[in-house]
C-alpha cells in the first residue's frame, strides 16, 4: 500500500516547525508580560501573536547562527551587569562637578562572522561603559571611547567571546 505524500506536511522543513513553535513561545511570553497577564487581552494577542509568527518565518527564516542555551545563560546576565555599569557612568560623568573624559577612536577586528553574531556585537559595543560603536567595515570595528585609560579593548574582546558562546561559536587558532 502506497501513502499519498501530503504536500504541505511539516516535516518537509523539518527546522520551520520548530522556528515556528520557538517563536510562538517568545512572542506568547512576551504578550503575557506587555499585558501584564490579563486574559481578556488574548482576543486581540493571539490573532497578532500568530500573524507575528508567519510574518517572522517569512522575513526572518530560520537562523543561520542558532543561539545556545548555556552561552545564553551565561550573556543575559553579563549584558544586563554591563548595561546598569554603563548607565551608572555615563550618571556619574553627567553629574560630576569636572567632566573626567580622554575620547579617542580605538579599531578593533572581530572574528565573528557576518550576519547575526557580528550584529548583536557591534550593539552590544554601545552598552558597555564608556564606548560607542561608530562604524563597522568589514570585520573591524571602529569604536568610540569616551576615556582611552579605561581597559575598553579588554571589555570588548570579553564582549566578543561571550556573544561568540551565545552563538556557539569558537574562535580559530590565534584569534583568541
Amino acid at each position: 500500500m502506497v501513502k499519498e505524500k501530503n504536500r504541505f506536511h511539516c516535516c518537509r522543513h523539518p527546522g520551520l516547525a520548530h522556528q515556528a513553535v520557538v517563536r510562538l513561545l517568545i512572542f506568547s511570553l512576551t504578550w503575557l508580560v506587555l499585558t501584564d497577564f490579563d486574559r481578556a487581552s488574548w482576543v486581540i494577542g493571539l490573532p497578532a501573536i500568530l500573524f507575528a509568527v508567519g510574518l517572522s518565518l517569512v522575513l526572518a527564516p530560520a537562523a543561520r547562527w542558532p543561539l545556545s542555551a548555556k552561552g545564553a545563560s551565561l550573556f543575559i546576565p553579563f549584558f544586563l551587569w554591563q548595561s546598569t555599569l554603563g548607565g551608572i557612568d555615563v550618571m556619574r560623568r553627567a553629574l560630576a562637578p569636572r567632566l573626567s573624559i580622554n575620547p579617542g577612536m580605538l579599531p578593533y577586528v572581530t572574528f565573528l562572522p557576518e550576519g547575526g553574531p557580528r550584529i548583536l556585537f557591534v550593539n552590544t559595543i554601545s552598552l558597555l561603559p564608556g564606548t560607542l560603536s561608530a562604524q563597522l567595515q568589514g570585520n573591524t570595528v571602529t569604536i568610540h571611547t569616551i576615556d582611552t585609560t579605561l581597559p575598553t579593548l579588554l571589555n570588548i574582546r570579553n564582549l566578543e567571546l561571550r556573544v561568540a558562546a551565545l552563538f556557539a561559536l569558537r574562535p580559530r587558532r590565534g584569534e583568541a
